[in-house]
């Protein structure tokens, strides 16, 4: 209700500004949670990365500790084929890049073999015992001592040993890893960021590697409290007792020191655990918040200038809009009315592209076809328009294309719905800036009423013309033809009456006149129908029995003439109000013209059946068919191409079937027979 008040009341210029002042304020919140929003995925963004670093770390550690197992196993097996000694010095300068030392330990922990010789302190025996025996105990062939510090060759080193069981023996063959040269090779050089590093602890939370050399050997927690005492980093405990040495990986922050700053800093963590024969380790890389930040940072400047600029943009716009608004209003009334004016053209009205496709088309053409204007857009005009699989032959559209003018073709014809239509077309250029004609609008204009009036009033002017001559030729013909028969009779009782002489040359010319004078009778006759077209008196009548009654009649003359008659005819067919001898008539003058075209014999088929309001029999045939140039003239009066023939049986035909407020379709394809359906109304 109370936005309904405010659409009433308030001007356009004022709705305006209000909404101009929301989206600015909109603008100004979504900025807002956006940066905080991009903060936050900027951090979990790059602590993603710092956990790819530490897991790349971790897999490398882990390749290394498992090249040195792969060394062990492989000098164990050689011991079955050669000597111990020897095996232990070529395996040792095969691996001597991951091992620092390549010993035995025999069943009782004395050592033997050492490679390089005279390089083992012997304080290696305690830590050397404590795991070979932790690995017996359990079933295992492998062993691996804690990180401790080690003299080899006069020089101290923090080292780890590792044992692999030898076959078949009790004996173990271990190797002295270098862990500075792990430090060295892969957590040293692990940087994120500017100055982020990489630190490693044991599942004790003491520190194994740590840029700051002094902190190691120590636990974390007690470094960060002895530095800072007045200050507990809760978060860093949780990542390290919870997570770290429990062998789990993951990220977050927390607030400590830092290598290299002075103060407490918020820092961003990643870690992944290691672990392996017993050992468990877990590396870590922190870089400061800032440093994950800064380019978030200093790219904020240019998009807060845009936001600025956009804002200013946005109340230019403002100031505009009224003005294009109003332009709008205008543009869209006046395009209302065209479209109004498009679709209330009584003519149809298509627009076509240089493909020939529908792009739209009228009110007019939709209920002509009977379905809805969408339907149309994209189809060949052709095919929609006409049923052909391409461009029309003289296609006035494509006369339009080539030479950018309108075209105009008379009385197209196609058709719809069963019933076929004449058209008027004209077509229309449509051009683009460059001139070019780009697509055209076709003009179709109805003109079927004004044909079929245009064909009744000949028709009726034929007829009239019919009478005139038939009532002529009746009065100057008949009686002499009259007189010629009743005295050929008298002559040929005078003949019969005879009794000398050969008198059959005589007779058979009586016969030849007698026949010529019954053709000019028939002749004569079917004139006369044409000027005695009684008024119809209708009455229900079963067509299928006047169908039935046709059949009977012409049966010895379809057999004479090798012509199968068959019928399709609807059970219970409703009654129809006619005059049975006319409407029996014209259906004997459409069955005669198909038995007519049919010299060499043929089948005649007739359908009954009901439709809507209508009554429909189908006459069809298997003769030549109709050639397309004069389907359109068979209804005319006295139109004939058999020699000998009135042109009168149809012309009758559609007369009678049009006396009883019916139509009859002629359609024909070349070569496959004809079909007439005549259509009259059904009985109420």
């Amino acid at each position: 209700m109370s936005a309904a008040i405010m659409n009433k009341s308030m001007s356009p210029f004022v709705k305006i500004w209000v909404v101009t002042i929301v989206i600015i304020a909109g603008i100004l919140i979504v900025s807002a949670v956006s940066f905080r929003m991009l903060v936050k995925n900027t951090a979990e963004a790059f602590n993603l990365q710092q956990l790819f670093l530490v897991r790349e770390s971790s897999r490398g550690i882990g390749e290394f500790i498992r090249n040195v197992e792969t060394g062990l196993r492989a000098t164990a097996d050689l011991f079955a084929i050669s000597p111990q000694k020897k095996v232990l010095e070529a395996c040792f300068n095969r691996y001597q890049d991951v091992m620092q030392v390549l010993f035995l330990v025999a069943a009782d922990g004395s050592i033997s073999h050492v490679v390089p010789p005279d390089t083992l302190d012997q304080t290696v025996h305690q830590s050397l015992t404590t795991a070979r025996e932790r690995a017996r105990s359990s079933g295992q062939t492998i062993f691996c001592t804690d990180i401790m510090p080690l003299t080899l060759a006069g020089r101290r080193h923090i080292s780890l040993v590792m044992g692999v069981a030898v076959p078949r023996s009790d004996q173990w063959v271990c190797g002295v890893v270098n862990f500075d040269n792990i430090k060295q090779r892969l957590i040293y050089p692990l940087r994120s960021g500017k100055t982020g590093y990489a630190w490693m602890i044991d599942k004790n939370g003491v520190l194994l590697a740590h840029p700051n050399v002094a902190m190691e050997g120590r636990k974390a927690i007690e470094v960060l409290r002895e530095l800072w005492p007045e200050y507990s980093s809760f978060n860093l405990e949780i990542i390290i007792d919870r997570a770290m040495t429990r062998g789990e990986e993951g990220s977050g922050e927390y607030t400590g020191w830092h290598f290299g700053e002075k103060q407490l800093t918020k820092k961003l963590i990643a870690y992944s655990p290691i672990s392996m024969n017993g050992l468990l380790w877990s590396i870590g890389v922190s870089a400061p918040y800032r440093e994950a930040l800064e380019p978030v940072m200093q790219s904020m400047v240019g998009p807060l200038v845009f936001v600025g600029c956009f804002i200013a943009v946005i109340l230019l716009g403002a100031w505009l809009l009224s003005v294009q608004e109003r332009r709008k209003a205008i543009v869209n009334q006046e395009l209302a009315w065209s479209n109004e004016v498009f679709d209330g053209i009584a003519d149809g009205i298509s627009i076509i592209d240089r493909e020939y496709r529908v792009l739209m088309v009228n009110r007019t053409v939709a209920q002509w076809h009977g379905k809805p204007q969408s339907v149309f857009k994209g189809l060949p005009c052709y095919k929609v328009y006409q049923q052909q699989d391409g461009p029309c032959e003289g296609c006035p559209a494509r006369e339009t294309f080539a030479t950018g003018k309108p075209a105009f073709r008379d009385r197209v014809s196609t058709s719809l719905g069963g019933r076929k239509y004449y058209f008027q077309l004209t077509t229309f250029p449509l051009k683009d800036a460059a001139g070019n004609t780009i697509r055209v609008a076709e003009c179709v204009k109805d003109i079927s009423r004004e044909m079929a009036l245009q064909q009744e009033l000949l028709q009726h002017e034929r007829k009239a013309m019919i009478v005139k001559m038939s009532s002529q030729i009746a009065h100057e013909i008949r009686n002499p033809l009259g007189s010629l028969t009743l005295n050929i009779d008298l002559l040929d009782e005078e003949l019969s009456a005879g009794t000398s002489g050969d008198m059959s040359e005589a007779r058979r010319l009586i016969t030849t006149i007698r026949s010529e004078i019954e053709g000019l009778n028939r002749v004569l006759k079917e004139y006369l129908e044409c000027t005695r077209f009684p008024a119809i008196q209708p009455e229900l009548q079963d067509i299928n029995g006047i169908v039935g009654d046709l059949f009977a009649l012409l049966e010895e003359d379809l057999r004479r003439k090798k012509v199968v008659f068959k019928t399709s005819l609807e059970y219970n067919l409703p009654p129809a109000p006619v005059d049975k001898d006319q409407i029996r008539r014209a259906f004997l003058n459409i069955i005669l013209n198909a038995i007519e075209a049919m010299p060499g014999g043929g089948t005649i088929e007739v359908v009954t059946r009901s439709s809507g309001a209508w009554i429909e029999i189908v006459f069809s045939d298997t003769g030549p068919g109709i050639p397309e140039a004069i389907l359109e003239k068979i209804f005319t009066p006295f139109f004939t191409t058999k020699t000998g023939g009135t042109g009168l049986g149809l012309s009758v035909a559609q007369h009678i079937v049009t006396e009883h407020k019916g139509d009859i379709i002629a359609e024909s394809i070349q070569g496959q027979g004809a079909r007439f359906t005549v259509r009259i109304p059904r009985g109420e």
